[in-house]
């Protein structure tokens, strides 16, 4: 039983003083009886928890030497999770889970359902952080299954949305929205506004997930006004740019752009990278949305510097995390090696009392063998010390490679994901086949992109007065910046053909020149060299002629086994040396099966082949020849066939793109 003191100071002291006044609890521990002792230190280990975790460890520890001395089983349970808490937050997960079922077994034995609930929950913590999210459920739900048997409510609206977490990361969205729903009706009846908040976010992200965007959005304005309540900025930032991804799911672009904005006006003061992050990713959706893509490039741009400012500040962070944990360990080894030599000189205490009382001779011969068993002692400690310290210092740089191996694949696949993204839109606004087919029913579109998105496009389009009109693109540059000018050519394309109607080829290059040049602020400026080459042709149907204009690449007409070439004008579309220099146009009338093909260099100037040369374009025109009989699509499977043996062994150094209409 406690003694008086210890009593008052439990009862009395401790609600008052656990979190503020340390002190308090310290001169309470000195003035308790040592069979006591073990219940403030564990009291103290759960003050220093999230703020001194050597403190924490170190009163533990101490709680838990006490309660074994005095076999104080609770409390020896209650270090043992403590423990299990101060490794668990520094990444030891073998070490915590050892303490937490160890703590979990101890208070089965004396049948204290908080502790066994507590412990239960902390091993599902464990698992949950390793992604075991199988295993962590089965540990949540007994832990949950104690606190309705004991009425903790809220423990057990804490293991709900435990619960709702990992049935989400499992993919079962209609269970997670069922513990979210439990854990909601528990809170809200204790009145906890963090907790309420935390729900209606749960909740709100199961309905995205089944796209039910209006109860989303009905469930992230209930988060969004008590977040504006209480003040807290993560979570408003967090909130616009769940509610605005709702928005934006349901095409109400202005209240989503709304959403992301005010979002972003709350991020960039507080350099939340983490908010920014996303919120400009889905503004630049936004933009593209809605065909501003001039807004559309800023707001990535300042996605991927949002993105760059993420990864630095997550790295310092594990960077930091890692130096104190190297402190703690390193410490841990001070504290063994000053404990050693203290053991040592017990020791040798020892032996120095057993020599005295011997004679003379004896002692002389004892202490010639003491000391040298002394000195080899020494060397075998200190030796042992040296190799335990280096022992240590190269798991810690394995353990740091580790993570910053695990962290960079972690980054690569973000950037590769959004990229991926990036193609899903750009394969979206390509001419699909739908419109290829109505300009002939035997035509092939050989498409090779160097990286996940293109520089290279294709664009087509039939006109109310019986016109085709078909292009071939090769943008400046491959990959994202290349993917970037396409999508501009291909919006303005559309501004210019089937808004504006205008269905000359000349006027067409001369047009979209203009555009580009202006879009991305050219006029005057020397050092910006961005554009395209193209080679474009509009098919009249009506009298079988073909107009064709062309900026660098030039055109092929296949007919009666000989390739005739249509040069193009040796300007790009963007900025020129004689800017005032006008495309120009040739009319070619066409004949019944004759081959157009336009091309771009890629194919040409692969690297290849026995030597590591280029294609080149003269064995291009002669496979073309050699196979211009056969159907489009089968001539377009001979052409990759000899691409991809050709670069056998080698790097695609462009994006390959090529295609083939035949003239019925």
């Amino acid at each position: 039983m406690l003694n008086k003191i210890t009593y008052f100071v439990l009862v009395f002291l401790f609600p008052i003083y656990c979190f503020s006044q340390k002190d308090s609890l310290l001169r309470a521990v000195k003035i308790c009886s040592p069979k006591d002792s073990a219940l403030l230190l564990n009291k103290l280990a759960i003050v220093y928890r999230f703020n001194d975790g050597d403190s924490a460890t170190y009163y533990a520890t101490s709680g838990l030497q006490s309660s074994k001395i005095h076999q104080n089983i609770r409390e020896q349970a209650n270090a043992e999770n403590a423990l299990g808490v101060q490794c668990h937050l520094i990444g030891k997960y073998t070490i915590a889970m050892t303490h937490y079922i160890n703590a979990e077994k101890l208070f089965e034995l004396v049948k204290y359902e908080k502790g066994i609930a507590s412990a239960t929950q902390n091993i599902g913590n464990v698992y949950a952080d390793q992604k075991k999210y199988l295993l962590a459920n089965h540990y949540y739900l007994k832990a949950a299954e104690i606190y309705k048997r004991t009425k903790h409510l809220k423990g057990l609206a804490a293991i709900y949305n435990n619960i709702a977490i990992s049935y989400s990361e499992l993919g079962n969205i209609h269970k997670a929205l069922e513990y979210n729903f439990n854990a909601l009706s528990i809170i809200e009846n204790l009145h906890d506004t963090d907790g309420i908040s935390s729900s209606y976010g749960g909740i709100a992200t199961c309905y995205a997930y089944m796209k039910d965007f209006q109860k989303s959005m009905e469930y992230n304005i209930k988060k969004l006004e008590l977040a504006k309540k209480t003040g807290n900025l993560r979570d408003l930032t967090i909130t616009y740019n769940n509610l605005g991804d709702a928005y934006l799911h349901q095409k109400d672009f202005e209240k989503a752009k709304e959403c992301f904005l005010k979002g972003i006006e709350i991020a960039k003061p507080e350099n939340n990278f983490f908010s920014l992050n996303d919120l400009y990713y889905n503004l630049g959706v936004v933009y593209e949305k809605t065909n501003d893509y001039k807004s559309a490039y800023w707001s990535l741009q300042d996605y991927f510097s949002a993105h760059d400012s993420l990864f630095k500040q997550q790295s310092f962070d594990k960077i930091a995390e890692m130096e104190q944990l190297y402190q703690s360990e390193k410490k841990e080894l001070q504290i063994g090696k000053q404990q050693v030599e203290i053991k040592a000189k017990e020791d040798e205490n020892k032996r120095k009392s057993i020599i005295i009382g011997l004679s003379i001779v004896a002692l002389i011969a004892i202490s010639f063998f003491a000391i040298i068993a002394f000195i080899n002692f020494r060397k075998t400690k200190k030796a042992k010390l040296i190799i335990e310290e280096q022992k240590q210092l190269v798991e810690l740089k394995n353990v740091e490679i580790s993570t910053q191996k695990e962290l960079v694949e972690a980054k690569q696949k973000e950037i590769i994901d959004s990229i991926n993204y990036a193609k899903r839109i750009q394969t979206a606004v390509l001419s699909g086949q739908d419109i290829w087919s109505k300009i002939s029913k035997d035509y092939f579109i050989l498409f090779k992109p160097k990286d996940i998105v293109s520089g290279d496009f294709y664009w087509a389009y039939n006109t109310p007065n019986n016109r085709s009109i078909f292009l071939l693109a090769d943008c400046t540059g491959h990959g994202v910046p290349g993917a970037f000018m396409s999508m501009l050519g291909n919006s303005f394309l559309n501004e210019i053909i089937v808004d504006n109607k205008i269905f000359k080829a000349d006027a067409i290059l001369n047009k979209l020149r203009a555009k580009i040049i202006k879009a991305l602020q050219q006029e005057g400026n020397s050092e910006q060299k961005d554009g395209m080459d193209i080679c474009l042709c509009v098919w009249n149907k009506i009298d079988n002629t073909l107009e064709f204009a062309g900026a660098n690449n030039p055109m092929w007409l296949l007919r009666n086994n000989e390739i005739m070439e249509f040069k193009a004008d040796k300007m790009p579309i963007g900025t020129y040396v004689s800017d005032s220099k006008q495309f120009t146009s040739q009319t070619i009338q066409l004949q019944p099966n004759d081959c157009i093909y336009l091309i771009t260099d890629g194919f040409a100037d692969q690297f290849g082949g026995e030597k590591g040369k280029k294609f080149k374009y003269k064995p291009l025109m002669d496979l073309l020849l050699t196979n211009n009989q056969l159907p489009m699509l089968h001539q377009k499977e001979v052409l990759n066939t000899a691409i991809e043996n050709w670069k056998s062994g080698y790097e695609q150094v462009d994006d390959i793109s090529l295609i083939g209409v035949k003239v019925a």
